[in-house]
């Protein structure tokens, strides 16, 4: 797609696409394609072989490997990172995704990769210390670039009076090798004083929407339930969670798929009602996967055995999520536990803030109750990220860092 201007970047963007993405993989594509910054080229790193890659790259200046060839799996990454080694001139960017530790997708692994593509800048949703933590040791610019609004796929819904729902909720559980049950905890509170205040609720975990779905979702609600984002415990080299994934192999039994079991690679280009319903027969067994077979141990028991005398990492590893975005986009007030929001969000001002023990949840739901407050939140939100936080926004933030 060329795009009007002499100073559009020739950049070829590498993206997974496979069926049941997160949405913000898309809103990150689509910021890349339709900014006038970037004349793009948009390939599907499944199935790309390297011989292709290679007669391709000297048609462009830029390369960009978003959040989705690295956040899940580093197959695809491992397969792209030696030609992109042998590149003669452009400019490599990756969007680093999924930044935490976990024993599914080794950050150890993943920064040799990036060295060995000479990566030229790490791009993280985290704080730059964080990302500094992560990733400083290694040869190349660490750039702070966190999620951001998709105007266009998350516009403002109804008035709040014309909403169904006080409170939805959509999303996964955290894993218990995060050390972190704060979502998972503060969720089931919430839900369970907001019924004392009559307030009514639509939360289900474990399910996740289309874009599409997540927006209507989201606009049929008054109000969502959230936290930050990521994990207090930040390791460059894996060391804490390979005891844990260690300790949770040896609880297995039975017959379970292992994670990289090649299965796993052929799962990923199933149509998502077929996946649905392969994942909750792995669920129930006999046959179990690793991945899912985790949720069968407590979080309490991790934490007695692995967390509790861990010392936290020195840099602050919980940041925006793209789900704080899409709920101000709809207008949908947010609750949630006080926090640095990258130093983009301010309590009480962008969302309705609880304190960490909870001692203020009652007044922050009685304060919700009250529709003018509530939308001049809603308002105040979406007036502040659309003049300072889309995607758009951060494609000039990056053309500024490229030079």
């Amino acid at each position: 797609m060329t795009k009007v201007g002499v100073s559009a970047i020739r950049t070829l963007l590498l993206v997974l696409q496979y069926p049941n993405r997160a949405s913000y993989y898309d809103d990150w594509a689509d910021a890349f394609i339709q900014s006038s910054e970037y004349d793009c080229t948009v390939v599907n790193v499944l199935g790309l072989e390297a011989a292709r890659l290679e007669a391709m790259l000297g048609e462009f200046d830029l390369v960009v490997l978003l959040h989705s060839t690295n956040s899940d799996t580093l197959e695809y990454l491992s397969t792209v990172a030696p030609v992109l080694a042998d590149r003669n001139g452009a400019k490599v960017v990756v969007f680093s995704g999924n930044e935490y530790n976990s024993p599914y997708v080794s950050m150890a692994g993943k920064r040799a990769l990036l060295q060995q593509a000479g990566c030229d800048i790490v791009a993280t949703q985290l704080l730059p210390e964080a990302g500094e933590l992560l990733y400083g040791k290694d040869p190349y610019r660490i750039i702070a670039m966190p999620h951001a609004l998709n105007p266009c796929a998350f516009q403002p819904g109804p008035a709040h009076v014309k909403r169904d729902k006080d409170f939805g909720v959509r999303g996964y559980r955290y894993p218990v090798y995060l050390g972190d049950d704060d979502r998972n905890r503060f969720i089931a509170f919430v839900k369970e004083r907001a019924a004392v205040h009559g307030l009514i609720t639509d939360i289900t975990e474990d399910v996740r929407l289309d874009r599409e779905g997540w927006s209507a979702f989201l606009s049929s609600c008054r109000g969502t339930i959230s936290t930050e984002a990521g994990s207090w415990y930040l390791d460059s080299d894996d060391v804490l969670v390979k005891r844990i994934y260690a300790y949770l192999s040896e609880r297995r039994s039975g017959l379970v798929i292992r994670n990289d079991n090649p299965l796993r690679s052929l799962a990923r280009r199933l149509p998502s009602p077929v996946k649905s319903l392969l994942w909750s027969i792995l669920k129930k067994g006999p046959v179990k996967y690793e991945v899912l077979d985790d949720f069968n141990v407590s979080f309490e028991e991790v934490e007695e055995l692995f967390f509790r005398d861990a010392a936290r990492s020195s840099a602050y590893g919980k940041a925006l999520s793209s789900r704080h975005f899409d709920a101000i986009g709809t207008r949908t007030c947010q609750i949630m536990l006080r926090g640095r929001f990258n130093d983009i969000l301010e309590p009480d001002v962008h969302y309705l803030a609880v304190e960490p023990d909870y001692s203020n949840l009652d007044e922050v739901l009685r304060r919700f109750a009250d529709e003018k407050l509530r939308e001049q939140v809603c308002d105040t939100a979406l007036d502040y990220v659309l003049d300072a936080h889309t995607h758009q926004h951060r494609m000039s933030e990056l053309r500024a860092a490229l030079g």
